[in-house]
């Protein structure tokens, strides 16, 4: 950190990444955590972006089971050793919930990067008070993490332009097609509004359908 703080200058802005817990055996303990930070902010740092475990750790850290915000308790043990601001990260997907850790005081900024692939205009969406429009990250991990785990280009399974944007036409099509989406879960309850769409599922998916609609 001293080195790479000599090498900018004063204006030039470094942030610093650590992990706020690390769910390893042996790993950091949260003083020890909050002693690398105070020691990060001694060394110039101008911004902490805190990462959560490693994955080579068995605990999920941010799949769809993991609640949102999971671990907002060891970024906040990080925020209370430093003066510096300090930025949250992971399981983190919606507006709300960016501004409930913000306001709670466990952190400073937000970072995101999935929810970003689901929806490139979160943040104008947000901004423009249409947060029910965002395109949510569904935290499945399939098209994103495993894909570049796998030496694949990244994409997103709810938005498939994700990583091939200049390969996908906007324009409206000169020969529409009806189509007819089967086993109609919930990723299909969107199709229901379009005009050429006939979405048939079993009872089951229809009641769930029905229950996210209401």
């Amino acid at each position: 950190m001293k080195a790479v703080r000599a090498r900018v200058s004063p204006e030039f802005m470094v942030i610093y990444r650590i992990s706020s817990i690390d769910l390893m055996d042996g790993g950091m303990t949260g003083e020890e955590v909050a002693e690398l930070a105070r020691r990060v902010e001694a060394a110039g740092a101008d911004m902490i972006n805190t990462g959560i475990g490693w994955h080579e750790s068995s605990v999920p850290t941010m799949a769809a089971p993991v609640p949102r915000a999971a671990w907002i308790d060891a970024i906040r043990n990080v925020k209370r050793a430093v003066g510096i601001p300090v930025m949250a990260s992971n399981r983190i997907n919606a507006p709300d919930v960016a501004e409930e850790i913000i306001a709670s005081g466990a952190a400073d900024l937000v970072s995101m990067a999935r929810p970003l692939l689901a929806d490139p205009e979160f943040a104008r969406k947000t901004r423009e008070n249409r947060a029910d429009e965002i395109n949510t990250c569904i935290a499945c991990n399939q098209a994103c993490l495993d894909r570049i785990f796998t030496d694949r280009v990244a994409t997103c399974l709810v938005n498939p332009r994700a990583g091939r944007e200049i390969e996908f036409d906007d324009s409206k099509t000169t020969a529409p097609k009806h189509f007819a989406v089967v086993g109609g879960g919930l990723p299909a309850w969107p199709l229901r509004s379009m005009p050429r769409s006939v979405v048939i599922g079993s009872p089951c998916s229809r009641q769930a359908i029905s229950s996210v609609a209401n």
